[in-house]
Parts: C-alpha cells; structure tokens; sequence
C-alpha cells in the first residue's frame, strides 16, 4: 500500500505529461494544417496571414489559437476559422481543413477564392456552420454535403455554381439557414426541402430555378423568411403557405407564377412584407388579406389581377407601402384607405379604376408617394388630398379629372412634383413645387402673379392648354429652372425681358402662342440654352445678333413668326436652315 501510495503521484505526472505532449502535437498538426492551406493561396502575403507563421514567437510556434481568425476551446483545439471580408484570392482548397477534427464553423464568405466544392467536404464531420458565399465557386453543389449532419447553417450565395439543388440536402435535419441565392442553378426545387423542419430562412433568389414550387415547404412550420424571387418558376402559389405562422417576409417576385393568390395566404398572421410583382397572376385580390394586421408592404403591381380593390385592405394600419399598378383593377378607390395611418406609398396606375378621389385620401398624414395614372378617374381632386402635409410626389395623368385644380394644392407644403398631363382640368393654377406638369388639360384664365414665387421650381409644363393673356413679369423669379414649356396655349403681347434672368434654362419652348413684338435681346444671358421654340407666333423685327453668343446652343426653331433681316452666324441657325 505504500509503495502505491508513492507511485500515484508519479502516474498523475506521466498521466499529465502524455496529456500535455498530445495538446502539443494536436496543436501542431493543426497548425501545419493551417499553412497548407495558407501556401494554397494566391494572397500568401496578404495583411490579416501575417500571424500565420511558426517564427514569430518560438513559445507558441506549434498553436494557431492566437493567430488571426483562428478560434479555438479550452483545450487549444481549432473549432473556428472566420476570414469574411478580407480579400483572400486563391483555389478553393478544402483539403488541409480535414486535419480540423473539431473545426465546427468555418466562414471565408466574400473572398476571392475559385474552384469547385469537393465531395471529400463530407469529411467535415463536426462542422455547424459554413460560409462560403461571395466568391467565384463554379461547378455544382456535391450530393454528398448532406453527410454533413450536424449542418445548421449553408451559405453558398453569390458564386456561379450551375446544376440543380441537390435533393439530398433534405437530409440535414439541423439545417435552419440555407443560402442558395444569386447563383445559375436551375432545375426544380426539391420537394425534399419539406423536410427541413427547423429552417428559419430559405434564400434561393436570383437563380435560374424552373417549375413550380412545392406544396411540401408549408411543412416548414419555423420558416421566418423565403426569397423566391428572380427564377423562372412557373404554376400557382401554393396555398400551404399559409401554414407558415411565423412568416415574416414572402418574396416569389419575377417569376411566371399564374393563376389565383391563395385565400389562405391571409392565415400568415406574423407577416411584414409581401412581393408577387411582375408574375402572371389573376383574379382577386384575397379578403383574407385584411387580417395581415403586422403587414408593412405589399407589392403586387405587374400581374393581372382583376376586380375590385377590397375594402378590408383599409385594415392593415402597419402598412407603409401599397403597390397595386399595372393590374386589371377596377371600381372605385375604397374609402376605407383612408385608414392606413401609417402608408407612405400608394401606387394605382396603370389599372380600370373609376370614380373619384376619395376625400379620405387625405386622411393619410404620412403618404409622401400617390401614383394614379393610367385609369378611369373622373370629378374632381379632393380639397384636402394635402392635409396630412407630406405628400411630395402625385401624378393622375391620363384619367378624366375635370373639377377645376383645387385651392387645397395651396397648402401641400411639402409638394414638389405633380404630373396632371392629359385630363380635362380647368382654372387657374398656383402651387409651390420644384416639378409642375399640367400638360394637355383644359387649363385657362391667366398665370398668376405668384407663379413668381416658386422660387424651388427646376421643371415646369403648361403646354396645350387654354392659358392665355402675358406672362407676368414674376417669370423671371424662377431662377432654378431649367426646363419650361409653355406652347400651345394663348398667351399674347410681349416676351418680357425678364425671361433673361432665368439663366439656368436648357429648354425654352413658347411656341404656337400669339406672342407678338421683339425677340428681347436679353435672352442672350441664357448660356445654359440648348433648346429654343419661338413659331407659330406672330413675333418682328430682326433675331438679335446676340444669338451669336449662345454657344450652347443646339437646336432652334423660330418659324412661322414675321420675323426679318440676317439670321444670326450660329451652328444652331444654320441646322434650321
């Protein structure tokens, strides 16, 4: 008993020493691995490898575990490499990594790195989580990644990997983020993917995949994200989805989806966003949808859908973004939009829609964005389509508006641009905008003096209407113009003078008016001008011999006036002639 009482402490030494000489040479190998695959890269050089080296420090010359990008356990065994970002060029060489028995995440996403997956990366057996994403792997996704059982996470977006999406993925029970997207695979989706009941997210956009999409992905009850968008699948949304409860973004965008959206789509109680633009979708729009109570955007535009706009949209006071152009679309605009306190952006163009401009649109205290060309809108514009005070950006052009502009525009503060072009609006018109375009309407009476005073106005298109009378001398206030258009109307007198001032101007067209008297000298200031359209008015006297001046420029029409003696020694004239 004694005797093995004195040996014990001698065992727990060898016992200790063994231990120590194994992390040793575990370290070691592991370190060797390391520089293989280092010596595989391009970039040996580079920055972040420098630490990479045995030299540098002679008393951990055989550990990696303080080298960069290196992340090892407690007992100085490599179970992370992360070298995201850093600009690494070389052949995808996954060999060394193998000598990596605990390596559990591996990261070299957004690299430089080329060359094919290797089937042998089945022989990562520990790994979690690999990244390879952003780089330029070709070739296809090996069928043998699926031994790879303990997988939470793929990433293998933006590379040119080609083929169809392996089936064998279905395997990797423990998968919660696959990354496919932004590649040229094609083929079908698995139907196999139905299997991955822990996935959270689901990337496979911006791939050329065909067919349509399984039933099989509404088993995936955890689901939080699918981006489908930008492939070529094709036949109905499935109405499984609407299994899905913790969905929050649905993303099946540039595809050739037809038929229905399901009714069931409206059960995905937790979802944000929506986008089935640019497909060939029909029918109506879902009731359903009105139960999206979390939904904050939703893009439907580029499709055919038909029928009437439901009212129970005006249900969803978490929108902030409502894309419904270029549809079939018809009735009126719901009251009930009037609702959506929190909508930002409302687009309607391109559809059948009738009736007129709810006053409810008003209602919309954040709306910045209102798009309604295209349409079968009739009466007038609502008095209080400004109230809310952010409106910026509105266009109704191509209906059949025809009430008088109304005085309410006055107060939209934060207008810059409306596009009424087309309708059969009347009265006279003021606003403070930077873009104005009320073209081909039914405009009439004189341009108010506080025209004068849109001092932010850049653009602005009165043409072909029934403006008449001078333009008030104000016009020359207009100092950040470049663009204005003024023909087809019946306006008389004088050009004034202080059209000089507007020094910015590139396109000046005052054409078929009834303008008489000179052309003022003082248009020669306009250096900027590249574009001028003065006929089919009733102007004299000679073109000022200034023109000359006006190196820029280009184009000049000055016809069908009484104009007489030499036409001025510019580029611009003699094209005309």
């Amino acid at each position: 008993m004694k005797s093995l009482t004195l040996l014990a402490p001698l065992l727990l030494c060898v016992t200790l020493l063994c231990s120590s000489l194994n992390v040793a040479s575990d370290s070691a190998a592991a370190a060797l691995a390391i520089l293989k695959w280092k010596a595989s890269l391009q970039s040996q050089n580079h920055s972040v490898l420098l630490s990479w080296n045995t030299s540098n420090n002679p008393n951990t010359k055989t550990s990696p575990c303080a080298w960069f990008g290196i992340h090892c356990n407690h007992a100085d065994s490599v179970t992370k490499i992360n070298l995201t970002g850093y600009g690494v060029k070389g052949t995808l060489h996954l060999f060394p990594f193998l000598s990596l028995p605990n390596l559990a995440e591996l990261d070299l996403s957004t690299n430089e790195l080329y060359g094919i997956i290797p089937p042998k990366i089945s022989q990562l057996s520990k790994l979690t989580y690999l990244d390879l994403s952003f780089n330029q792997i070709s070739g296809q996704i090996p069928p043998e990644i699926s031994h790879l059982v303990h997988r939470q996470t793929l990433h293998l977006a933006g590379n040119q990997l080609n083929g169809s999406i392996p089936r064998e993925i279905g395997q990797l029970k423990f998968l919660t983020d696959l990354a496919l997207c932004s590649n040229k695979l094609n083929g079908c989706i698995p139907a196999s993917l139905g299997k991955l009941s822990r996935l959270v997210s689901l990337l496979l956009y911006n791939n050329s995949l065909s067919g349509p999409i399984p039933p099989e992905l509404g088993n995936l009850r955890n689901l939080v994200e699918v981006y489908l968008d930008t492939n070529r699948l094709t036949g109905p949304i499935t109405s499984t989805f609407g299994n899905l409860k913790k969905l929050t973004v649905l993303q099946m965008f540039n595809n050739s989806l037809s038929g229905p959206i399901p009714f069931e789509l409206g059960n995905m109680e937790s979802l944000s966003e929506i986008s089935l633009y640019h497909n060939n979708l029909s029918g109506l729009i879902p009731t359903s949808f009105g139960g999206l109570r979390l939904l904050t955007l939703a893009h439907l535009y580029e499709n055919q859908l038909s029928g009437p706009i439901p009212e129970e949209i005006g249900n969803l006071n978490s929108l902030v973004d409502l894309e419904l152009s270029e549809n079939q679309l018809n009735g009126s605009i719901p009251a009930s939009l009037g609702n959506l306190s929190n909508l930002e952006i409302l687009f309607l163009r391109d559809n059948r829609v009738s009736g007129s401009i709810p006053n409810e649109i008003g209602n919309l205290m954040k709306l910045t964005v209102l798009e309604l060309d295209h349409n079968n809108l009739t009466g007038n514009l609502p008095q209080g389509i400004c109230r809310g005070g952010s409106l910026e950006y509105f266009t109704a052009n191509d209906n059949q508006l025809t009430r008088p502009i109304p005085q309410g525009l006055k107060i939209c503060t934060s207008l810059k641009r409306v596009y009424l072009e087309r309708n059969r609006l009347r009265g006279n018109i003021s606003e403070d905008l930077s873009i104005l375009s009320i073209s081909r309407n039914n405009l009439s009476g004189a341009i108010l003096l506080e025209l004068g005073l849109m001092s932010k106005l850049l653009y602005l298109d009165l043409s072909a209407n029934q403006l008449s009378k001078s333009f008030p001398e104000t016009i020359g206030n207009l100092s950040m113009s470049f663009y204005l258009n003024l023909s087809i109307n019946q306006f008389s007198q004088n050009i004034p003078i202080q059209v000089g001032k507007l020094t910015r101007l590139f396109h000046l067209d005052l054409s078929h008016n009834m303008l008489s008297g000179e052309i003022p000298g003082e248009l020669q200031s306009l250096q900027s001008l590249e574009t001028l359209n003065l006929s089919h008015n009733n102007l004299s006297g000679e073109i000022p011999a200034s023109f000359e001046h006006l190196r820029g420029l280009y184009t000049v029409d000055i016809s069908y006036n009484e104009l007489q003696g030499p036409i001025p020694n510019s580029q611009a004239f003699l094209n005309a002639s």
